[in-house]
């Protein structure tokens, strides 16, 4: 669907803006190069969910503009098989002084569609944007949000065959992101081709099947997600100090209300030895039905046992209530570990809240390892041996 062959990209920068002037009168260079992108290469396969990674200045806003067509890249060549519709920065194709209305046709038009085809899916792009009678006042007045979902509303129905995603689902309220998350996997079930660029790891491991990991422009990491994801977090944590092993939280704004707790905890921390029960209280309160998912983790963020009540085919949980998670022989040797409950959505793809409590298993122990495991010695004669 999508091919990129040795993509790169330089900017002029100047020290002062006059010298802009120097250049142009006097025809000798007053500038710098700086490369965005050096020689990428990558391809996306049609009806796959494609993310994007990397440190702020990547380069990967560049690289989005450069497969939406919105920027020329300065050597390589990228082949797009079929319309893109992109959500890259808040805005960004929309005229000030317009109406919303007025600008959904004009941003459709942009994506190549007739004043007819737009006519059909007014209301419908109206609806599921949800700004009221805004759509007939200025963009100028609409707020960050709002024209997020007006963007995200014009991208979605006028279903084009390559949806770009530039972290646009981190502005506005809870609702509506759920409700653009729910857009994207009706996306994915239609065989529509997304490239997914967010810094909430969460959500692309839920959503992408590979993931680019871009770093100073260059290909860092090529591959399937939960391996990109993994070695990108490794490369975070080992270039921060003084980790407690306390995880990130990915900039999700928290909704809803989770306490989770050890009932059997005397104090602060839970302590146990190899073998004991584990039980974990969790009382919550969410926007909608939900499900609720577990991982344990040992202090250098190595997962040791994750799953869900989606995972263990549970229904979605009513919007209110309480859980008792219990582990009746906890194997796991000396270490100090925690545990992470998170509170999701009925699809398991929007996170509303997460918390993470630490306990220790005995150390004193002396088996090396990280689960103990149940087994014997015999001792035979040499007879036998031989």
């Amino acid at each position: 669907m999508i091919t990129a062959e040795n993509l790169s990209k330089a900017y002029r920068i100047y020290s002062r803006p006059i010298d802009r002037l120097y250049e142009l009168l006097l025809g000798r260079s007053r500038h710098r190069k700086f490369w965005a992108l050096k020689d990428v290469s990558f391809h996306i396969g049609r009806g796959e969910t494609f993310g994007l990674i990397g440190d702020n200045g990547a380069g990967k806003s560049t690289l989005l503009k450069i497969l939406a067509g919105v920027l020329s890249p300065t050597s390589g060549r990228v082949a797009v098989d079929g319309t893109v519709a992109a959500l890259l920065e808040l805005g960004m194709g929309f005229h000030p002084e317009l109406t919303g209305r007025e600008n959904i046709y004009l941003n459709a038009s942009l994506l190549g569609f007739s004043r007819k085809e737009v006519e059909k899916k007014e209301k419908e792009i109206i609806e599921f944007a949800e700004i009221g009678d805004f759509i007939d006042q200025p963009i100028k007045t609409y707020s960050s949000g709002m024209k997020m979902r007006l963007a995200f509303s014009i991208a979605v129905q006028v279903d084009p065959d390559v949806l770009i995603v530039d972290e646009a689902l981190s502005v506005g309220d809870q609702y509506f992101q759920k409700k653009s998350l729910d857009r994207i996997l009706e996306f994915k079930e239609k065989g529509r081709t997304i490239i997914f660029c967010s810094h909430s790891m969460y959500h692309v491991l839920h959503l992408c099947e590979r993931v680019l990991w871009l770093d100073k422009g260059r290909v860092r990491m090529i591959g399937p997600a939960r391996d990109v994801v993994k070695a990108y977090e490794d490369f975070c944590r080992a270039r921060e100090s003084g980790d407690d092993g306390s995880q990130e939280e990915n900039s999700v704004a928290f909704v809803g209300r989770l306490d989770v707790e050890f009932p059997s905890a005397d104090g602060d921390e839970l302590e146990l030895k190899t073998g004991d029960a584990l039980d974990v209280a969790i009382y919550y309160e969410a926007p909608s039905k939900c499900h609720v998912g577990i991982q344990i983790r040992r202090n250098d963020n190595v997962t040791v046992f994750a799953t869900s009540t989606e995972i263990d085919g549970y229904e979605p949980l009513e919007p209110q209530g309480c859980l008792r998670f219990s582990i009746p022989d906890i194997p796991l040797l000396s270490g100090s570990y925690f545990i992470d409950v998170a509170l999701v959505d009925d699809t398991g793809n929007m996170l509303y809240n997460m918390k993470s409590l630490p306990f220790s298993v005995d150390k004193n122990r002396k088996e090396l390892g990280m689960t103990y495991l149940r087994h014997s010695w015999k001792i035979d004669s040499p007879e036998i041996l031989s």
